[in-house]
């Protein structure tokens, strides 16, 4: 599962990570949710990497109403069957650069959120889907996408069952780049990131509250700070 991350790496690091071009400053964002606008690096017209900004909550473009939950995951197990993305896992895969996002746990009686960081480095993407949605009249241009994830099966369990799946640098372009057909044996020839590759720890409960994007989501948690005090 993956609903929040982070992306506060400078502009810098984005486009020598991504090889990729960014005119304006990219502001870092602590507490990035469903629905809210959010950058990719995907094909351009021409073959070139570039950025975009699109939804996070994937659209399917055969859909003819918004009305429905947004799609912000896709399974890795069932992603090149699912009528919603199997046009998408084909044709528009993309990166979503991160680094870090947050899973929640219940301690003693509440739900405490954690955050996930690469153990080296800092950058990393996730494997993402992305496509576009013009309406049942073609009235509308909306992109949006969907992280992939895949089960936990290390220590990364106690905090969740499921976690994001991370595209290791060497695996970049493979990623980006288009089959339709999809070869044979398509996702099982990406190594992606393991579990051990990333460490957590506790924050504070400002994260659970989309409102609030600043540094002090990755605050020590409230009643930590307390039993310091005294």
């Amino acid at each position: 599962m993956c609903g929040r991350y982070m992306m506060t790496s400078p502009k810098e690091a984005m486009i020598k990570t991504f090889r990729v071009g960014a005119r304006a400053d990219i502001p870092p964002r602590y507490n990035i949710a469903p629905t809210q606008p959010v950058l990719i690096v995907r094909k351009g017209a021409k073959g070139a990497n570039e950025l975009a900004a699109v939804e996070w909550g994937l659209v399917p473009e055969w859909k003819k109403e918004l009305g429905d939950k947004p799609l912000i995951n896709a399974r890795v197990e069932t992603v090149v069957e699912k009528p919603s993305f199997r046009s998408p896992m084909k044709r528009t895969r993309c990166l979503v650069p991160f680094d870090g996002w947050y899973e929640w746990k219940s301690m003693d009686g509440r739900k405490q959120p954690f955050v996930i960081t690469p153990v080296e480095g800092s950058l990393q993407a996730f494997a993402g889907i992305w496509t576009t949605w013009h309406g049942p009249t073609g009235e509308h241009w909306l992109e949006t996408m969907a992280i992939l994830t895949g089960p936990t099966i290390g220590p990364m369990r106690s905090l969740h069952s499921r976690m994001p799946l991370v595209v290791k640098p060497h695996q970049y372009e493979a990623w980006l780049t288009p089959h339709d057909p999809l070869p044979r044996g398509f996702l099982e020839s990406f190594d992606f990131m393991p579990e051990t590759a990333f460490e957590w720890r506790p924050v504070s409960s400002r994260v659970n509250t989309v409102q609030f994007d600043g540094p002090d989501c990755l605050a020590m948690p409230e009643h930590e700070r307390q039993q310091r005090l005294f």
